[in-house]
């Protein structure tokens, strides 16, 4: 239930900061007819087809952040739109005890880090009233990094032009933003590869 819960939060989270924003399509000179990129659906689906979270939060450093080994295949989904794709990668330990321990990455990624940019600091804004806690801001990750708390619990980083959404849980009651800055170690050092 906590899970459907924070995926929930998690999706409106998103959803207020993508699609409040859509871009312009350029001023045209001339009072000419406008140009149609034709090619741009045809590379959105090619940019989808690699899940660039899964390479940056890979199933090795899952299986290190929860102390053992994970289902296999990972929990994958992706979603293009007009200038973001975005990926999610999430990984269950494999324990066979009643609390399973999750890690899990969104990759909103933008053609312009200055929309990444905007749709970050809209959700730090709305951050307290999704969570019902004040953000907190996180130093040392990416560009601008904070911590919502409450009921998301959930790392946001803001990497060029990527915006990291990095959850999970090592079982109720445990601290949850710890592990969330070991796992946005590890996937700032694979984001600096690509």
């Amino acid at each position: 239930m906590r899970s459907s819960s924070v995926t929930l939060c998690l999706c409106a989270v998103v959803l207020l900061a993508t699609g409040c924003h859509r871009p312009q399509p350029p001023a045209q000179q001339g009072g000419g007819a406008p140009t149609v990129n034709r090619s741009a659906p045809a590379q959105r689906q090619r940019a989808a087809a690699v899940n660039l979270a899964c390479k940056l939060l890979t199933k090795e450093d899952a299986e290190a952040l929860l102390g053992g080994p994970v289902l296999d295949p990972p929990v994958t989904s992706t979603m293009a739109d007009i200038g973001v794709v975005s990926w999610r990668c999430g990984y269950i330990s494999e324990a066979k005890n009643p609390t399973s321990k999750v890690v899990t990455l969104l990759d909103n990624h933008w053609q312009q880090a200055s929309d990444a940019r905007s749709a970050f600091e809209r959700a730090h804004v709305i951050s307290q009233t999704i969570s019902g806690q004040a953000p907190e801001n996180v130093e040392g990750l990416g560009k601008r990094a904070y911590w919502a708390g409450g009921k998301v619990n959930q790392l946001n980083v803001l990497a060029g032009a990527d915006w990291l959404v990095i959850g999970g849980t090592l079982g109720p009651g445990l601290d949850q933003q710890a592990p969330a800055k070991a796992a946005a170690a590890k996937i700032l050092a694979h984001h600096q590869d690509q």
